[in-house]
């Protein structure tokens, strides 16, 4: 027995050194990103102070020949006067030659003059400016369908970035974002001026709400009507125009969107129905459509076998057609293909078995054509396209509902569950099962949430705004150490499903239950 028990202290003793040497490879291989991050930033920084200093040596060249130009005329007109003078007393002279006897005559040669070369001075071109911070928003920026998406500037200025909420540049945070998940102990909250609701037009609950890609003024809501409203923010923020409706419900069973989604270049929508009955699954409409026709265009293709299909989403993959994925409750991920003729879309399966029951969310990797799965068996799939299996696997406490990367990080995303006051949890897609923070707000009752409260991350990636089954809008700052919300905003009458965060103006978009959708400002 005493032979036994030092053996088993032994194993003890090379498990816990075996998990201390993997701890300290992550923290080896995390500094020799940074390092190969800051090295490549120094090289820029270094390039980028070079070219100032060689501007600032530009002009004030420029402004030493500036003043080198007034000089040499003044110089001219002494001349000028000089010669003047000089002729008018040689004129007196010879009318009345007694008078300027005892005077030197001048010297008859002549002085020689080089004028100053006249260089062009370069005005510096004056800096565009932001077209949504302009005076007058309605005249610089017309609320007109589908104009290209400026490149504006961050309307988010503030120096201090532990409490303004800035829409950082994405090259910044890239490496540092994930760094910073839930070490601050301050409490960054936003100053939300008004709140206006204004009528959703549906005639039932809504369901869904999508800002355009390529037109920040353009929004979309669907609901149980099966009806897709489009919508147009206002200059003073407070209301949107409705610019009209397209039917979307299923021609069989007349099915609502489950979900919507705008095709990358913002002129087409997308709605997915339900498998069940032989019926359509995805429908699509151009906003050209609009005001001339009433329904939807319904894709012939069928990938799904039964049940509803949860949701549809927009690869971010570059270099290749515009493609999406869909997945449902028979536990199937489909990626669809655009043809080279518009309207015919081709399907792959890419897993039927990696769920063991309906999938609730998918979404595509940045930098990898790889498509990141969450289901109800609280299980999350990673599949790689080009190897054709898994490269992460695991399962979490509870049912997931939803999926979400990050806007300005590659490699954290967010994972909404059902359990109450553990909501949300945060994930780095190369820790694989270890998460980095979780975050929640604790229900009227024990009730698990309901899958159509959704959530959704701030264009600059530090915050992220939820939902509710109370009529709360959360806002929860990724950097807090806390679990609770860093503040929340009432706003409707019952429960909220989405407050979505406009691209480049301080406004929240949200819909309710109330059939009202509301119009946050903040600063």
């Amino acid at each position: 027995m005493e032979s036994k028990k030092p053996m088993r202290e032994e194993e003890a003793d090379e498990e816990t050194l075996l998990s201390l040497i993997d701890k300290r490879k992550k923290n080896v291989k995390r500094c020799n990103e940074k390092i190969l991050y800051y090295t490549a930033q120094l090289k820029c920084e270094t390039s980028e102070l070079d070219k100032l200093k060689a501007q600032l040596e530009a002009v004030q060249s420029r402004k030493q020949l500036a003043k080198s130009v007034p000089n040499s005329l003044l110089k001219k007109r002494k001349l000028e006067s000089s010669s003047t003078s000089t002729g008018s007393s040689s004129m007196e002279s010879q009318s009345s030659p007694g008078r300027n006897e005892t005077k030197s005559e001048p010297s008859k040669k002549p002085q020689l003059f080089i004028p100053a070369m006249l260089v062009p001075i370069s005005k510096p071109k004056p800096a565009v400016a932001n077209l949504h911070t302009a005076t007058n928003y309605g005249t610089s920026h017309q609320l007109g369908m589908l104009k290209p998406k400026p490149a504006v500037a961050s309307f988010h200025t503030a120096t201090n970035h532990e409490i303004s909420h800035q829409f950082g540049r994405v090259k910044d945070n890239e490496i540092d974002m994930v760094e910073s998940v839930g070490t601050s102990t301050k409490v960054a909250t936003l100053n939300f001026n008004s709140t206006n609701l204004i009528s959703s037009q549906h005639k039932r609950k809504l369901r869904c709400l999508e800002l355009c890609p390529t037109d920040d003024t353009v929004f979309a809501t669907s609901g149980l009507d099966g009806a897709v409203n489009l919508w147009e923010v206002q200059e003073k923020l407070t209301s949107a125009k409705f610019m009209g409706s397209m039917d979307c419900l299923s021609p069989n069973k007349r099915r609502w969107p489950e979900d919507i989604a705008w095709h990358p270049d913002g002129r087409r929508m997308f709605a997915v129905h339900s498998a069940d009955g032989d019926d359509s699954q995805v429908s699509s409409f151009s906003l050209r459509q609009l005001g001339h026709q009433k329904e939807a265009f319904f894709l012939e293709e069928k990938a799904h076998q039964k049940g509803i299909i949860n949701r549809i989403t927009f690869m971010p993959w570059k270099g290749q057609r515009p493609c999406f994925v869909t997945c449902g409750c028979d536990h199937a991920v489909v990626l669809w293909k655009e043809g080279e003729n518009e309207g015919r879309w081709s399907q792959e399966l890419l897993h039927r078995n990696q769920h063991s029951s309906s999938v609730m969310a998918a979404f595509g990797l940045q930098h990898k054509e790889a498509v990141l799965s969450v289901g109800a068996d609280k299980r999350v799939v990673l599949f790689d396209l080009a190897a054709g299996r898994n490269e992460i696997k695991f399962q979490l406490n509870s049912k997931c509902l939803n999926a979400l990367p990050s806007p300005c990080n590659s490699n954290l995303y967010l994972v909404q569950l059902g359990s109450p006051g553990q909501q949300l949890h945060l994930f780095d897609i190369r820790e694989k099962p270890e998460e980095l923070h979780v975050f929640g707000w604790e229900q009227e009752t024990n009730e698990s949430q309901s899958a159509l409260i959704n959530s959704s991350w701030s264009p600059d990636g530090w915050h992220i705004s939820s939902g509710s089954n109370n009529p709360l809008i959360h806002i929860f700052d990724i950097r807090h150490s806390g679990k609770r919300p860093s503040q929340s905003l009432k706003a409707h009458s019952n429960r909220v499903f989405k407050a979505a965060w406009h691209s480049s103006l301080p406004l929240l978009i949200s819909i309710s239950s109330d059939l009202h959708i509301g119009m946050h400002n903040y600063k």
